[in-house]
């Protein structure tokens, strides 16, 4: 039964990525101009960010959930979809990571190529956006990798506020075939595969647009 179960599992695994690519993308979004803000905004900037990292870097990911899904989407007049709320909580914690991330990659650009742009005529955005943005999101992909394995274990959470993930659908196969280990196992699989296919992408990435003689950041996340 649970090897007939297979086709389900992976329309949940489906699921499980658009979480997953969703809540990275959002968090790069907002992590971006987080980690510029980090390096270059005034000090009243970056205490705010500082409060914003605190919370959503401090708080357990199925906290965030929680508050997004049933306290947000339980004000009055409110109304917030399971999947869109699990985006909105993980994005805005993987923005706290990201907005990390980007702030070493751009301390690693030296800063005399952003005055040398700017010496040429650029613009202070212009400079950031066509000299040091480029390098650093080069140097961040190493940490990036992490960030992706991070959230999509997180999105195991998912199903704690009704979005038929992977894991709400292993939670079901479960209880049907009362073949609780092996439901998990095969499950456990499908995330690992899932976890080392990514890493592969984002280390072939790294090897495609890596420039000879650039340094690599060793930074990854921590909790």
């Amino acid at each position: 039964m649970i090897w007939n179960a297979l086709p389900t599992l992976l329309r949940g695994a489906g699921i499980s990525l658009a979480l997953v690519v969703s809540s990275v993308a959002a968090g790069m979004l907002l992590g971006v101009p987080i980690g510029v803000a980090h390096v270059h905004a005034p000090r009243s900037v970056r205490a705010a960010l500082w409060v914003f990292d605190r919370i959503f870097r401090g708080f357990p990911a199925i906290v965030l959930l929680f508050l997004a899904f049933f306290g947000i989407g339980g004000l009055p007049g409110v109304r917030i979809a399971p999947f869109a709320a699990v985006v909105i909580a993980l994005g805005l914690r993987s923005a706290a990571y990201q907005g990390q991330i980007y702030r070493g990659a751009l301390q690693m650009v030296e800063r005399g190529q952003v005055d040398a742009a700017r010496a040429l005529g650029f613009s202070f955005p212009s400079a950031l956006w066509h000299v040091a943005l480029p390098q650093a999101v080069r140097f961040s992909l190493p940490a990036l990798s992490n960030e992706y394995s991070v959230v999509l274990k997180d999105t195991a959470l998912a199903f704690t506020v009704g979005v038929v993930d992977l894991m709400s659908r292993a939670k079901f196969l479960a209880m049907r075939s009362h073949e609780t280990l092996g439901a998990y196992l095969l499950v456990a699989g499908i995330y690992f595969v899932l976890t080392h296919l990514g890493i592969a992408l984002f280390r072939y990435g790294e090897r495609t647009i890596a420039v000879p003689g650039l340094g690599r950041p060793q930074a990854r996340r921590t909790e």
